[in-house]
């Protein structure tokens, strides 16, 4: 299966909307891109189909593995190591209040946007639907330099896997810190927060 943009939309469609992570307009191209009608009937939409617990308990060990591996690669700039744990098309939607590509996140990284003192992921659901799995949680971090450094902060997060020919890829991420406005942790305060 390729990673194009449209292919991993296309593939994953059914996966997606039936999690709720399909928004309704990416729902609408792919269910009618000619027109850009949408039909919300109940054949556009997947029912979820939870993985055995065997299953579902071999494809956890393999995702926190890889999450193990995404922290080392983060902590030592290991690029070449995330490019194989992130598919290309991976998208984040950033605790800082945007929404980046993984170039973006790469970007960051080389801007020293994201330097940790400490982190630890606390991993609360996983479940697993054909070739997609999720995982929610809350990240207990410090950051080592900008505006919040040295300050404990959680963050709560959502990562979507999908299952490819090399194993398990992430393609989604979202985040949001507790009790504090995210753009501030990067130097970027959300204006509508501080009046």
């Amino acid at each position: 299966m390729g990673f194009g943009r449209r292919s991993f939309l296309r593939n994953s469609f059914f996966s997606l909307s039936a999690f709720g992570l399909a928004s309704p307009a990416v729902i609408a191209e792919l269910a009618h891109p000619e027109s850009g009608a949408v039909d919300y009937g109940k054949d556009q939409i997947a029912k979820i189909e939870p993985a055995d617990a065997t299953e579902t308990a071999a494809t956890r060990g393999q995702i926190e593995a890889n999450n193990r591996a995404v922290g080392h690669a983060i902590v030592t700039m290991d690029f070449a190591a995330l490019e194989k744990l992130w598919a290309p098309v991976m998208e984040v939607n950033s605790p800082g209040n945007n929404i980046l590509t993984r170039e973006q996140v790469f970007t960051a990284m080389r801007e020293d946007k994201l330097k940790y003192a400490s982190a630890k992921a606390v991993p609360e659901a996983f479940f697993v639907s054909g070739d997609i799995a999720v995982e929610m949680g809350h990240d207990d971090i410090v950051m080592s330099n900008g505006p919040m450094a040295g300050k404990p902060l959680t963050r709560r997060f959502t990562n979507v896997w999908q299952k490819s020919s090399a194993g398990w890829v992430q393609i989604a991420r979202q985040a949001t810190y507790v009790g504090v406005d995210g753009g501030a942790v990067y130097g970027h305060p959300d204006p509508t927060l501080h009046p």
